[in-house]
């Protein structure tokens, strides 16, 4: 058998060390954003002084780390006075409430650069939005935007936000929040930090003719109490729900359902944070 050529055993050698081809291009990672959630069918108009109800809100989003995005939030001039821009005491301002990051606290997700905030042109560190028009009166929506920054971690993030007058007084809390999922670097959704066991349960709503009346828990029910009732978990302790990429944990407010087969009856304030029709197949974490 004849000696192989050094030259051609060196080319071989070359070849063998260059790095085999891949079968495919790695996967990249794509921003998205949710569906928008809509406006209830009815609000409350014409309530003495300032108030706020809330009227829909852009969609939920999984962004690639460091980007940025656009968060909207509608919310309607319930009350008897205007909000008017640049004036203590009437204009009307978006805050940072709970339970992340809590009230007037700085968020991971956006600020104006102080207070260890991202830079992402909040008028302040916890004020993500001011009104977008000079006045907004009676009966008259305003649509809030804000910018978000995805952390350089990827995980899950949210900001809960609650309008008010600046200088005067906080107005009704609709539990509003951004969920952030910060997707991998190959945009894959990020493992949840420990293991949860999940439910799939059956819920429905109440509220509509019982608004005013005092639940099984001894609190009174309306549009903006967040909460739900169950059978027999104990009122006060909290229940953490999800449903269509939306997750909230709220209180037992009430007794409840009286339907077989219904796990949970939810609040109305709590149906339209999750995103959920009147009825909805939900994921119950424990």
């Amino acid at each position: 058998m004849r000696q192989m050529p050094a030259a051609c055993f060196a080319v071989l050698l070359v070849l063998s060390l260059l790095p085999m081809p891949q079968a495919r291009a790695a996967a990249t990672c794509v921003s998205g954003v949710g569906p928008g959630i809509a406006p209830p069918s009815r609000v409350a108009t014409g309530l003495a002084g300032l108030h706020a109800s809330w009227f829909g809100q852009s969609g939920y989003m999984s962004l690639c780390m460091g980007t940025r995005a656009t968060a909207t939030v509608a919310f309607y001039n319930s009350g008897s006075r205007g909000w008017v821009a640049g004036r203590m005491g009437e204009a009307a301002y978006l805050g940072t409430w709970g339970p992340e990051p809590g009230q007037d606290r700085v968020s991971a997700l956006g600020g104006d650069g102080t207070a260890g905030s991202p830079t992402t042109a909040w008028p302040r560190f916890n004020r993500p939005a001011v009104q977008p028009t000079a006045y907004v009166g009676p009966g008259q929506v305003a649509w809030f935007q804000f910018s978000v920054l995805a952390p350089s971690v990827p995980g899950n993030y949210r900001v809960g936000l609650r309008p008010l007058i600046e200088g005067a007084q906080w107005m009704e809390d609709y539990g509003v929040f951004w969920v952030v999922t910060v997707l991998n670097a190959d945009g894959s959704v990020p493992a949840p930090s420990s293991p949860d066991v999940t439910t799939t349960v059956v819920a429905s709503y109440f509220g509509p003719g019982l608004y005013g009346n005092r639940t099984a828990c001894g609190l009174t029910l309306s549009t903006t109490l967040q909460g739900t009732a169950h059978r027999t978990l104990p009122c006060g302790s909290t229940v953490r729900l999800a449903y269509a990429g939306r997750e909230v944990t709220v209180p037992i407010v009430d007794r409840g359902p009286h339907v077989a087969g219904r796990e949970f009856d939810l609040t109305y304030a709590t149906k339209v944070a999750l995103g959920c029709p009147d009825l909805c197949t939900l994921s119950w974490i424990r």
